[in-house]
């Protein structure tokens, strides 16, 4: 079954509401209006027995001044000797009569009586000289219950009408509230990998639908830049890619045009160097396309990162490298990861140190702090951060013919952030590059 959509779904809350709400008030304002009706005619009543309770200190006499008469009219008043146990009712002139059923008139409030009987009666207690006498005062509702009835008569007219209004009037409203969320999903489905560049509107109305289309277009924004990230990796890898491979194919192809004048050893070398060229920038691609994907490392354990840097420098390179300024220092994390970000930030400082690199590595403030100087042409301070980027070569010394493809330092980067550090570049003494690593210590 399909599901109402969020415009009538508001629709019907909000009418729904209104209608118990406004039931509710209906049904209150009936019985309040009802009862301060009936509560002023029963204290006029009370005055007007009141008024008359002076009258009869001396006993019943024959004949009474009736107090003016209240706005709703005049109440049928009887009169009991409690002392005799006779009846009389007061006539509107004041004189009373016998309620012995003998006269006409007598009949006639003995039958009004009866009709009225269900209707408001007050009794008042007057102590007089021959007894106790008691006036009784009796009044129809029908006046009132004439009254409410227009009432309940005129909501009952009024309650659909005021309903229909509200739901009119909600729908309409919701409309325009929901008007900039159709915008935004219009827009939004028309939006494919070709058009990634466009964005949603925003409404200005700095509000929670404001706040979700600029929200969206965040995401947008970061969807686009992933997608030239991704277009531009997947453009610079095979390029890169391509180089080494067509370097082993054409020097194959000399070599085997000429066999007899060619040293295949040497042959052979070069071949092995392209080789372990593309070896590498296979296995930092692999290990950034891991790290993208935001695997978390599960398999941490201690490690000892002054082994492993002693490890990575122990490797045949040709420049020397100093490490007698490395103590102990213990990180948490993995150990095979650690050794590629530490091969290759001392491949990148022997790639363009000119006669030496020197390692360091200490406890400090609770990080280990490993620092990497090479006594090279150096990094520029506006080019610190772009060298952490991937296929990134800087123009002065640091070109392809130096080797490496822009991806050790990405890795280093990566790695090193997935452990919980940062790695900077400073400027080494006299000149170079000093590259400073900190892992929190174990």
């Amino acid at each position: 079954m399909r599901r109402l959509s969020v415009r009538w779904r508001i629709t019907m809350i909000v009418v729904g509401l209104f209608a118990i709400a406004l039931g509710l008030a209906s049904f209150v304002l009936v019985r309040t209006v009802r009862n301060n009706i009936v509560d002023g005619i029963r204290t006029s009543d009370q005055q007007q027995l009141a008024a008359l309770a002076s009258q009869f200190e001396n006993g019943v006499p024959g004949q009474v001044d009736l107090p003016q008469a209240p706005d709703r009219g005049r109440p049928i008043i009887e009169v009991v000797d409690n002392r005799t146990g006779e009846h009389y009712y007061v006539l509107p002139d004041g004189t009373f009569i016998p309620a012995n059923g003998q006269t006409r008139a007598a009949l006639e409030y003995q039958r009004q009586v009866a009709q009225q009987q269900q209707d408001l009666q007050t009794r008042q207690q007057v102590e007089s000289a021959q007894g106790q006498i008691t006036l009784v005062s009796q009044r129809s509702l029908a006046e009132v219950d004439d009254t409410i009835s227009s009432i309940t008569h005129a909501l009952l007219i009024g309650f659909p009408a005021l309903v229909l209004l509200v739901g009119v009037l909600a729908w309409y409203m919701a409309g325009r509230a929901l008007r900039p969320v159709e915008a935004i999903r219009s827009e939004a489905a028309s939006i494919t990998h070709t058009t990634i560049h466009r964005r949603v509107p925003v409404p200005a109305t700095h509000d929670e639908i404001s706040r979700l289309a600029s929200t969206m277009n965040e995401m947008l924004d970061r969807l686009e830049d992933a997608s030239t990230r991704q277009r531009k990796f997947v453009s610079d890898a095979s390029h890169e890619l391509r180089s080494p491979v067509a370097s082993i194919r054409t020097q194959l192809e000399v070599a085997l045009r000429r066999p007899s004048r060619d040293d295949w050893p040497v042959v052979a070398q070069r071949v092995l160097a392209e080789d372990e060229r593309l070896e590498q920038a296979v296995a930092d691609l692999v290990e950034l396309a891991r790290l993208d994907e935001g695997v978390v490392y599960r398999d941490l354990a201690e490690v000892d990162l002054d082994e492993v840097v002693f490890e990575e420098c122990s490797r045949e390179r040709a420049i020397p490298i100093d490490t007698s300024g490395v103590s102990g220092g213990r990180v948490n994390g993995r150990r095979d990861a650690l050794a590629r970000a530490v091969r290759n930030l001392v491949d990148n400082a022997c790639r363009h140190a000119e006669s030496r690199v020197t390692v360091t590595l200490q406890t400090r403030d609770g990080d280990v702090e490993l620092v990497i100087a090479d006594d090279g042409p150096g990094i520029a301070p506006e080019d610190r951060t772009r060298v952490f980027e991937r296929f990134t070569r800087l123009d002065e010394g640091r070109a392809r013919d130096a080797g490496g493809m822009g991806l050790g330092l990405a890795v280093v980067k990566s790695t090193v952030e997935r452990h919980g550090g940062r790695v900077t570049i400073d400027d080494a003494e006299p000149h170079g590059a000093r590259f400073v690593v900190r892992i929190p210590a174990a």
